[in-house]
């Protein structure tokens, strides 16, 4: 996985402005960025990417959020496997990782996004005025 092909301007912008990990999870989870990643990479190739990332100090902030994207990747993957996996790397260089990486195993719930396509269109549901109608209205004057 190539950092430098990833775009992941909002998410250090987000991570300049996070005063706590939970608030930084909040606002990756929103982040297309991460749901691009958990669906263009498989979880081995976004754990193999985790464990080089928490190396090194990161130079710039894009370096810095890096591994909390990928743990955010890995919690929107369908199974735990991963996430967990990703739980048993240690880093002193990342503060939030351990924090970050138990709160997503205790949030953990397996989902699968799904598009589905409805053939033809559909109607909004009408409702009538006539008096003969279940859903019939009757005008009161008030006066």
């Amino acid at each position: 996985m190539n950092l430098n092909e990833l775009d992941l301007t909002h998410a250090s912008r987000v991570y300049a402005i996070s005063n706590t990990p939970l608030f930084l999870v909040r606002k990756l989870q929103e982040d297309p960025s991460v749901l691009a990643i958990s669906q263009k990479y498989s979880g081995e190739e976004i754990v193999n990417a985790l464990r080089d990332a928490v190396k090194t100090e990161p130079d710039n902030s894009i370096e810095a959020v890096f591994p909390y994207v990928l743990l955010l990747a890995l919690f929107l993957k369908p199974t735990i496997d991963h996430l967990q996996e990703a739980s048993k790397i240690q880093t002193a260089i990342y503060e939030w990782y351990a924090y970050i990486v138990d709160a997503l195993l205790m949030r953990y719930s397996p989902f699968k996004h799904e598009t589905i396509q409805v053939p033809g269109v559909l109607s909004s549901p009408s409702v009538s005025l006539n008096s003969d109608s279940p859903n019939s209205f009757k005008i009161v004057d008030a006066a």
